[in-house]
């Protein structure tokens, strides 16, 4: 409560008092006490009120309040009535009705600004981005790059139904789709589907990867889809290109054995392919990582765990993974094409076995498995030990992650010696395989057991590095029954210069 034309507090509740804790404010005049409410224009609006009569009602108003103590100015917003009250007919104040909104302000405020940023984000991501909403799936978000995808401007698709808009989808499984999305409330990810998207006056077919997730109101219930898109059409296009090389170089093989020289200049179209695809991919991909920890890091909490947001960027962390494990892959692929001659020494096979061992103990302990070794008394190997390393990892490894599901996983790792090279046997128990997928086991990027994780770069890279020391691997394997790899290493002289002589140890069947 106000009195008279210099505005003195009267009265104040504790209530409003709390708007202001550390002013005095009953017996002095609101210049006084607030005087940040001239610069705000409250204490204008205080006059007029006590002259006309005419009550002010303030919206959400902002106030610069300034701490006694020096701390900084805070920012703070009010909504309120100013009415005056009469006595003997006379205006002899002002009462004042006021509520402290600043929280709800600033939260409103923070909403706006992450909204701007999420609409930067879609604006500036590298990859195409869109919001369907209902069951015609109105297009409500399309940024540039989906916008470009879709040959179109975002203008010419936002707010019409996207088969309306896109009429050339119609009958490509687009609108079944999405439909199984909005139905089973799960999300779907595919990657290098095909579409004919349009380009000016004609079509092209265009590849993706994608993920359309479903969107959900307060209530948990799904009212649209989003999409995230990656134009991979040059990635399946080189894709292709690499099995359209490996056939030509499987022909090239198989008719012109003995032509040394072609078989040469195959191998190094390939190791510049595989090294210019390599290299060439790193940044981009880079960037795209760069973008999305970035964007973790920038948005709020809330924005970050939102059932919207929160599981499409973990799936496009995911595929960049993917992506960056296969480029690492291929450039260690690219090394090794290039190695045919790496420092070779004397290498004890137990050392490397044992240490193998040692690596690989969480994972045979998880599994359960029965390792056992007999590799010992044997003459030193000559070999790189950075790829006698690889190989036994290899094998021990995969022995272990393709073990079968209804039994104890058992690896056996032995050795013994033939004229000319030491054998390492690794024996496995686990699911083999078709007799018919040996000739193409050692062949880039084969896979054969697609329930676990790999690249199918492994076994190919061990071979080359065995076939590049002058040896060979061999292998007998069962469907069902399990695996063993023979390696032929070549193994050293003594000083003398003659080979250590050749013993075979004979083992339990």
């Amino acid at each position: 409560m106000l009195r008279g034309p210099e505005h003195r507090f009267e009265y104040v509740n504790t209530a409003y008092q709390q708007l202001f804790p550390e002013r005095q404010l009953t017996g002095k005049s609101v210049a006084e006490a607030l005087p940040e409410t001239r610069e705000a224009g409250f204490l204008a609006e205080l006059d007029r009120v006590y002259q006309t009569g005419e009550t002010f009602f303030g919206l959400e108003l902002p106030m610069r309040l300034q701490a006694e103590d020096g701390r900084p100015v805070q920012q703070v917003y009010y909504t309120f009535t100013y009415q005056a009250y009469r006595e003997n007919d006379q205006i002899a104040g002002i009462s004042i009705f006021a509520f402290d909104v600043t929280d709800q302000v600033q939260a409103r405020q923070q909403r706006a600004l992450q909204e701007q940023q999420l609409q930067e984000f879609f604006e500036q991501a590298p990859v195409a981005i869109a919001l369907f909403r209902g069951p015609e799936y109105i297009v409500e978000v399309a940024n540039p790059r989906v916008a470009q995808l879709w040959g179109r401007t975002p203008a010419e698709v936002l707010g019409r139904p996207l088969l309306e808009a896109l009429p050339e989808v119609r009958g490509q499984g687009f609108q079944e789709l999405l439909d199984g999305v909005r139905s089973s409330g799960e999300a779907f990810v595919a990657e290098g589907i095909g579409a004919q998207l349009r380009r000016g006056d004609t079509y092209e077919t265009v590849y993706m990867n994608f993920v359309y997730q479903p969107l959900r109101d307060a209530d948990g219930t799904v009212t649209g889809v989003g999409a995230v898109a990656t134009d991979v059409t040059a990635q399946v296009q080189d894709r292709k290109r690499v099995q359209q090389l490996n056939e030509q170089l499987q022909a090239a093989n198989h008719e012109l054995s003995n032509s040394n020289h072609q078989l040469t200049r195959t191998n190094v179209d390939l190791d510049n392919f595989i090294y210019t695809a390599s290299h060439d991919l790193k940044a981009p991909i880079s960037n795209i990582e760069g973008l999305l920890y970035l964007l973790q890091e920038e948005l709020p909490a809330t924005v970050a765990q939102d059932p919207e947001i929160g599981p499409t960027l973990a799936r496009m962390l995911e595929a960049v993974e993917r992506f960056k494990r296969t480029i690492d892959h291929l450039t260690e692929v690219s090394k090794l094409q290039k190695e045919h001659a790496p420092a070779n020494t004397l290498v004890n096979l137990a050392d490397v076995v044992e240490d193998v061992r040692q690596d690989l103990q969480p994972q045979l302990e998880a599994a359960s498995a029965k390792f056992t070794v007999d590799v010992l008394a044997l003459p030193p190997i000559h070999f790189s030990e950075k790829n006698l390393r690889s190989i036994v990892y290899n094998l021990v490894s995969n022995a272990v992650k393709y073990r079968h599901p209804d039994r104890t996983p058992h690896v056996d790792v032995r050795a013994h010696v033939r004229e000319g090279h030491t054998v390492l046997e690794v024996h496995d128990n686990g699911l083999g395989l078709d007799e018919k997928h040996l000739p193409r086991l050692f062949t880039m990027f084969q896979r054969f057991h697609d329930h676990v994780e790999g690249t199918g770069i492994g076994l190919y890279m061990i071979n080359r590095m065995v076939e590049n020391a002058g040896g060979r691997i061999e292998v007998h394997s069962q469907l069902g029954a399990g695996t063993t790899f023979f390696v032929f290493l070549p193994h050293a002289t003594n000083p003398a210069g003659h080979q250590f002589p050749a013993y075979i140890p004979s083992f339990p069947s």
